[in-house]
């Protein structure tokens, strides 16, 4: 009777050890397929390939989550350039199957694929020129982030489908889709809306003393706001730079104006108080250099440039006796004491104002010359030098040193006092007064010159 219990006893103990040998190896099993289930999924994620992910799943083909499937991961919702990011973080996504988080319970199964990509999140916290520049970053970065993916299996028909694509742990895989890169994601070369010049006639302006060009940008410009994005302008006349600004932030304000005067210049080319003629040319600009926006206007100045008057050029000066042009090797208006803002403009706490030559050594005679005073353009043109009577006079007489021979006329402010604002206009005549070999012309401004200056 012993040994008959025995026997049942280990009769019972095989029978016992050969089902679990039977469940253990139905459970290997199903772990192989799940894990070749879980495989093909992770390449198809990893390639973008929403109609495999969808054949591969339980989730209707043609519903309206399958739709947003297709449209997500071929970019559709994305401009063009957080496109360009999003497909650099893509290249950089690896997976691993972690198959120690397997699990089974009949026609149901879970496991974990696990998702590393570059550490987009850290480098959209640095700052870009451009977008290929942040697309470099993606490609070059070495640091990694881990997504986590909770892949779920049902048994249908033979084949193990994934029951959670479109699920939270799924999505989360893509959120680098949802971010922001700022600046880089607005089209900078299209953000103009429309430009105009404020106080110029059909596109001239005439007897002006600056320019201004309204900025209006389209809705994305506040994007930038607080995103550090800076422009800057140039002026141009007659094709040659005369002005750049110093950059600034753009986005918090849809218009901007864009000014040139001796404000923004202090030698900006001036002709009778005026921007002198041309053709200038306004371009608004990134920082990284893409034109953003260029607009020309002509400018013209209706004072007739004659050697009774004023009009002296740009140059502050002109010689009406060819004979003594001549002799003539540079000439200007000089910065005694630092208060000059323009070629021919000076501020108004100037206390010296001075005109001066240097001419051929062979001219040894003194010349006469005479101050005249204007408040107005149009008083400065009714001047006569040979019959008015001149605010001041004098004799200069040829200067001799090292460097060559000079002549310089200048007129002080009385102690204490400023000159006034206006035009001052100085002839130059031959010793005896009969001959007019040129004039002179500048102008105190109103203000002094640091106003002009910062």
């Amino acid at each position: 009777m012993m040994s008959m219990n025995i026997y049942r006893k280990t009769g019972a103990v095989l029978l016992v050890f050969s089902m679990a040998l039977s469940l253990f190896g139905c459970s290997m099993f199903r772990k192989k397929e799940v894990l070749e289930a879980a495989k093909e999924v992770a390449e198809n994620i990893e390639d973008f390939d929403a109609d495999r992910l969808l054949e591969l799943s339980t989730l209707n083909k043609n519903g309206e989550k399958a739709e947003n499937l297709r449209k997500g991961l071929n970019g559709e919702y994305l401009d063009e350039k957080t496109k360009k990011f999003c497909d650099a973080v893509r290249k950089t996504i690896r997976y691993e199957i972690i198959e120690d988080s397997f699990t089974v319970m009949g026609k149901e199964a879970s496991i974990d694929i696990e998702f590393r990509l570059a550490d987009y999140k850290a480098l959209l916290r640095e700052k870009y020129k451009n977008i290929d520049e942040l697309v470099k970053a993606v490609g070059d970065c070495e640091d990694t982030i881990k997504v986590t993916y909770g892949a779920r299996f049902v048994k249908e028909d033979g084949r193990w489908l994934l029951d959670n694509l479109m699920g939270s742990s799924f999505l989360g895989i893509f959120d680098f889709m949802d971010s922001d890169i700022g600046a880089l994601a607005v089209d900078l070369a299209d953000i103009v809306d429309k430009t105009s010049w404020t106080g110029a006639s059909d596109g001239t302006y005439k007897n002006t003393k600056r320019l201004v060009l309204q900025v209006a940008f389209k809705s994305d410009i506040s994007k930038l706001a607080g995103k550090g994005v800076n422009a800057y302008y140039t002026v141009s006349k007659d094709n040659k730079e005369v002005y750049s600004s110093k950059p600034f932030a753009i986005g918090s304000s849809t218009k901007i104006n864009l000014q040139y005067s001796t404000s923004q210049n202090p030698d900006a080319e001036l002709r009778s108080g005026y921007l002198a003629s041309g053709s200038y040319t306004i371009t608004l600009l990134s920082e990284d250099g893409t034109v953003l926006t260029a607009q020309d206007v002509n400018v013209t100045v209706a004072v007739t440039e004659t050697a009774s008057g004023t009009g002296t050029s740009s140059r502050g000066y002109v010689f009406s006796n060819s004979d003594f042009a001549r002799k003539v090797i540079t000439a200007a208006w000089v910065n005694v004491d630092n208060k000059r803002v323009s070629t021919a403009s000076y501020g108004s706490d100037v206390g010296t104002i001075s005109f001066q030559m240097q001419v051929d050594p062979s001219m040894t005679e003194n010349l006469y010359f005479a101050y005249f005073y204007a408040s107005t353009v149009s008083e400065a043109m009714k001047i006569r030098p040979k019959t008015d009577t001149p605010a001041i006079s004098g004799t200069a007489k040829p200067i001799v040193n090292s460097k060559g021979t000079f002549y310089a006329m200048g007129l002080k402010a009385k102690a204490g006092k400023n000159f006034k604002t206006g035009i001052y206009i100085v002839a130059i005549f031959s010793e005896d007064k009969e001959t007019l070999y040129g004039l002179a012309e500048c102008q105190i401004l109103t203000k002094p010159a640091s106003s002009y200056t910062n």
